[in-house]
């Protein structure tokens, strides 16, 4: 068959152009060009759409999109990444601090006489139940030169201090009737502890023993103490001169310890014993708020540094920890001493007591009872004050 005699037609795709003779023929359309391994839209076609970027930082805006094209950091980026790289070293700083600390106080469980730690009463939590703490400065003489009873009872929110005279004279276990501050020098810290505990008849739950050259140093490393003196003091203490005026004064470490060990006060003859205990009292209140401070806080790594060899305790750091918190929400704070009468006898200035006005301020320090004037106009009386 030849193929003009086939009964079909042969079509061809494309657009038809007419040629010379005027008759339509199909001419493909070429394809579309390619470049490497990317094909090109066709002609006319709209844009490929990308996807946009997320931005939440720019003020204004609000969660939403932006384009592609990068804009420059605002103020604002660079103030909060400024901040977030100050808190991140800050509470590096920080914890390295608290490590330091936390080394110093397990040194310091450590050097505790177990005999002074089996002297110690049962304890509960401190969160919920009423805390003793026994408080004792040492010289070198290894005499107890300061007496001070903290007592923190969560539930009444009240933080008391009270002030022991080393000169009072008690009955030492084992010992007689002597001064206080002997049952240290004589039997420890176990038996300090058990003759506090038998006069004042309360519990001793915890004991802190701090080497009075150590206080020193930790003062120093706090960057000093402020304190309000209440009058002017000149006095001489191991062999210089020191003078504090009346009003707000900041002490370093070697005036801290002077301001609270010196007894005799030039400018004033009616300084005692328990005055000084007062002072001592401020020396301790003043150092405690200097360590809680943000100041305080930053100087963590000093301050372990100089407690190294210069207290021992049987606290942990999470106890004191504790302790700070109950004194932070102290809605109350008392602070007492105990008195008595001074007389000559055997040879020393001793200061008997007075049963009735220990009582009374012992009833007071531990909330049962309203605080009471001091009974006599006496230096050496027993009282309680609010601060």
């Amino acid at each position: 068959m030849l193929v003009s005699d086939r009964p079909y037609k042969t079509y061809k795709g494309g657009k038809v152009k007419p040629d010379k003779r005027g008759a339509g023929v199909a001419v493909p359309e070429a394809p579309p060009e390619r470049r490497g391994a990317i094909e090109l839209p066709p002609p006319g076609a709209p844009p490929p759409i990308e996807p946009p970027r997320f931005r939440w930082w720019k003020k204004g805006d609000g969660p939403g999109w932006r384009p592609t094209r990068r804009e420059p950091r605002s103020l604002r980026f660079w103030i909060i990444a400024i901040v977030v790289v100050v808190l991140v070293l800050l509470l590096g700083w920080l914890t390295l601090g608290m490590l330091a600390v936390r080394s110093s106080v397990s040194q310091a469980n450590d050097r505790l006489d177990p005999r002074a730690r089996a002297a110690l009463s049962p304890s509960g939590p401190m969160l919920t139940d009423p805390t003793t703490i026994l408080l004792m400065g040492v010289d070198e003489q290894a005499n107890s030169d300061t007496l001070q009873v903290m007592r923190f009872d969560p539930n009444r929110q009240l933080h008391s201090t009270l002030s022991i005279p080393r000169d009072l004279r008690v009955n030492v276990p084992g010992y007689g009737d002597q001064k206080i501050n002997a049952a240290y020098a004589t039997g420890g810290p176990a038996l300090a502890i058990k003759t506090v505990s038998d006069y004042t008849g309360l519990p001793i739950d915890h004991v802190m023993i701090i080497d009075f050259d150590g206080l020193e140093q930790v003062v120093d490393a706090v960057g000093g103490i402020t304190v309000d003196n209440p009058g002017n003091i000149r006095s001489v203490f191991g062999g210089e001169l020191y003078t504090f005026p009346k009003g707000r004064i900041t002490l370093n470490g070697a005036d801290a310890l002077a301001y609270a060990r010196v007894r005799k006060n030039i400018l004033n003859a009616s300084d005692s014993d328990v005055s000084r205990g007062g002072r001592q009292q401020q020396v301790i209140q003043a150092l405690r708020t200097k360590l809680a401070s943000p100041s305080g806080l930053l100087r963590l790594r000093t301050v372990a540094t100089a407690l190294g060899g210069a207290f021992s305790t049987d606290l942990t750091l999470w106890q004191l920890t504790q302790l700070g918190y109950l004194d932070a929400r102290a809605a109350t704070r008392l602070r007492c001493n105990l008195g008595g009468t001074p007389a000559p006898l055997d040879g020393q200035d001793v200061l008997i007591p007075d049963g009735a006005g220990n009582r009374r301020v012992l009833g007071e320090f531990l909330g049962n009872a309203a605080v009471q004037p001091a009974a006599s106009r006496s230096m050496f009386a027993a009282q309680c004050r609010v601060s």
